[in-house]
């Protein structure tokens, strides 16, 4: 007797997640920089700002790994 086949194959793609979003802690472990480096780097407008949920601060991890992308070397 063979197994039954299965009726759909069930395919992970992602775009049922919501964003993901982090915090200065994980965003400064992420580009192994102090916290204090993080804000800066938000303050210069090199990191993009924060969203407000409650009474946490976050960043949407797709806005900063487009940021880190466009980074002039220079400013590196």
């Amino acid at each position: 007797m063979t197994a039954p086949s299965p009726q759909f194959v069930e395919v992970f793609n992602g775009a049922d997640l919501p964003q993901a979003v982090i915090s200065a802690r994980t965003g400064a472990a992420l580009l192994d920089v102090s916290e204090r480096q993080w804000h800066r780097l938000v303050q210069r407008g090199l990191l993009p700002r924060p969203i407000k949920l409650g009474r946490n601060t976050r960043w949407k991890l797709a806005e900063v790994e487009a940021a880190l992308d466009n980074i002039p070397p220079s400013e590196a």
